[in-house]
């Protein structure tokens, strides 16, 4: 069977039977699913709504308890009791206001901070950055901001055995003004002295609006609603929302609008919340459920918070609940349609496979330019682009193969050459030097009268020195001493070589730009690497217009330092590219050079184990990259010592 034809009876299949077991049983399932899920995720955010409050109230707990211990705070309370510092109250006043208002700027959480007597006397206040002016007299004539004994929340304070009252969560108001200020809880810690005696309460309200915040971020994006319910033992205050997106439906005891969870889903489903489990889910109606977790902020009461999500059994089902209405049209449309597609997809699946197979086939038969070009993202396109990968990588190791086999040619060749070259150079150096040194005894005893015959024996003297400087250059590419390795810097050994041509460039009008990474610490033979340098740049300043640049570049790789010298010149045919390295070979005009430059530099490198390599740049020019080991080829050092003096003394002899 064809693949094509497996792949229709599989699509067939897999088209059909999952539709089926859709309609029969799997709706009714996930309807359940949805719902268990949803009362999951539902508790789970109530459960994280519970600690978010939970953490936001014990970090204003700490930071309350933080600020009564602050020495200024103490040392206040000590004064306001004592009679016999009078004298210090109104500076110790004075520094209380203003550590207050910095320290309420810092924190901008807090919406005012007071010290009151035991008696209810605030001393000093500030509330939403200002200072709170001193309005009455006490009888002694200390001054007081106002007597706040009356209110609820100091009651409670002065009660409590508690080291800390917290006050309910409700609308601040200020004795003489109509509106009331935004939802706030009040903490109050009592300053005490060394006996444990009661000096006086430090209040501090905190913005309520950190709560409404922690509540809208652990709803998130949930499309129900949040609520937070008191849960008390007072009936103004029971079942009022301290939490609603409406801000009108909040604090109903103080507004007097009536507004409570406990009078919306009536008697009966507020007392499972008051009286239920910690948590747990109330449903009034068919299309409101209420899920809830009861929370308790307070230590010193039985007051409690029920945390309240409302949601709808059409918002958990929603997924589903037009399932069941286009399922069987659903099921009778792609039973007309899914053998067509299945054809369809069958026959557009196996295509590209026999394509992948043709392309193949094509590059075994020695199509080399076959590729792989269709743009598909799945399994057949990686494959494809496998295939490409593979292509690309046996051109490159075709051509790095070859690459190799030229230079180990080329490297016979030099080897083979600079073996004759060093035979011809003994032979012919011995005889040049009697022949320079009998035309020197010959110019001794000409006349002095004789001008043409000296000029004659000069031009001999010079062609003969042109000879040996040939000769010593050949002596030179084929000596096989080792270098002298010493541990240089050769970085500076660059700076010094730039410092030679600095006259040559100017004079050319041709710029040079380094860029050296320092130091490049090495092991090698300074001279003949100095010498590699020269030849190089040499080369590269051959090349160069006036008005161009020379680019060195020089890096330290791991255990290798790259060198790269650039020119912006003509380049060199690819024809000749090959042979660069080679004895005698050079593109310069005839008398202007030997051709030996490169040669020299390809044995002075190799013999530090590196490697020296040409090419035409993109941009025009060339690049010539030098490769070396920062530790050299030390087993080679000690290796033909005597053709090292040999070669010493030919140039001494020369």
């Amino acid at each position: 069977m064809k693949l094509k034809h497996k792949l229709f009876l599989v699509l067939v299949l897999m088209t059909m039977v999952p539709l089926l077991i859709l309609f029969f049983e799997v709706v009714g399932r996930i309807e359940t699913d949805l719902e268990q899920r949803a009362s999951t995720e539902l508790q789970k955010t109530l459960s994280k709504m519970s600690a978010e409050i939970s953490n936001l109230m014990n970090n204003q707990k700490a930071l309350v308890n933080g600020l009564a211990k602050v020495p200024i705070v103490r040392e206040f309370a000590v004064i306001a009791n004592s009679k016999d510092e009078e004298s210090l109250y109104d500076d110790k006043a004075v520094q209380l206001m203003a550590f207050f208002l910095n320290y309420q700027s810092t924190v901008p959480s807090i919406q005012a901070i007071r010290f009151t007597d035991m008696e209810g006397h605030s001393l000093v206040k500030i509330k939403e950055g200002r200072l709170v002016p001193n309005k009455e007299r006490l009888p002694s004539g200390r001054a007081y901001v106002e007597d706040i004994a009356y209110k609820p929340f100091f009651k409670w304070a002065v009660k409590t055995d508690e080291d800390m009252s917290i006050s309910d969560f409700e609308r601040g108001k200020v004795s003489g003004e109509i509106d009331f200020c935004p939802s706030m809880v009040r903490y109050t810690v009592p300053i005490r002295d060394d006996l444990d005696i009661p000096l006086g309460l430090l209040t501090v309200n905190m913005w309520g609006r950190r709560v409404d915040h922690a509540v809208q971020a652990s709803l998130g994006g949930y499309p129900g609603k949040a609520y937070i319910v008191e849960v008390s033992n007072n009936p103004e205050r029971d079942g009022i929302y301290l939490y609603h997106d409406n801000p009108d439906m909040r604090f109903s005891n103080q507004l007097g609008t009536g507004h409570k969870l406990s009078t919306e889903i009536g008697e009966k489903y507020w007392r499972k919340i008051r009286e239920g489990s910690q948590k747990g889910l109330v449903q009034p109606d068919q299309s409101r459920m209420l899920f809830y977790r009861k929370f308790s902020p307070y230590t010193d009461r039985e007051t409690k918070w029920a945390l309240v999500i409302e949601s709808s059994m059409n918002t958990i089902l929603e997924p589903v609940s037009k399932l069941r209405d286009w399922l069987l049209y659903l099921m009778l449309a792609v039973l007309l349609i899914s053998l067509f597609v299945a054809h369809w997809a069958a026959c557009k699946l196996a295509k590209p496979v026999n394509n992948l197979a043709r392309i193949i086939t094509r590059f075994a038969d020695g199509d080399r330019e076959a590729k792989y070009t269709d743009t598909r993202k799945d399994e057949i396109g990686i494959a494809g682009k496998a295939f490409n990968y593979l292509t690309s990588t046996l051109d490159r190791s075709e051509k790095e193969r070859a690459k190799a086999e030229l230079a180990a040619r080329q490297s016979e060749r030099l080897a083979a050459v600079g073996q004759m070259a060093a035979g011809i150079g003994h032979e012919i150096n011995n005889p040049l030097m009697n022949i320079m040194s009998l035309a020197s005894l010959v110019e001794q005893n000409i006349p002095k009268h004789d001008v043409q015959l000296r000029d004659d024996l000069k031009a001999l003297q010079s062609e003969g020195r042109r000879c040996a400087r040939i000769v010593q250059g050949i002596l030179n590419f084929a000596r096989e001493t080792p270098p002298s390795y010493q541990h240089f810097d050769f970085a500076e050994l660059i700076d010094d070589t730039m410092l030679v041509f600095e006259h040559r460039l100017r004079a050319s009008e041709v710029y040079l730009d380094v860029d050296i990474e320092r130091p490049l610490m090495m092991d090698g033979d300074a001279g003949l690497l100095q010498q590699v340098l020269v030849n190089v740049i040499i080369n590269a300043l051959h090349a160069s217009a006036p008005g161009s640049k020379i680019v060195v570049n020089a890096t330290k790789i791991g255990q290798t330092i790259k060198v790269l010298v650039m020119d912006n010149g003509q380049g060199i045919s690819e024809e000749n590219i090959s042979r660069v390295f080679s004895p005698f070979f050079t593109t310069k005009p005839e008398g202007s050079g030997t051709g030996l430059g490169l040669s020299v530099s390809y044995g002075i490198v190799k013999k530090h184990g590196g490697s020296i390599s040409l090419e035409n740049r993109p941009e025009g020019g060339v690049c010539v990259t030098i490769q070396l080991p920062v530790e050299g080829m030390h087993a080679n050092a000690s290796s033909e010592h005597e053709d090292l003096e040999e070669m010493i003394g030919i140039k001494n002899a020369s």
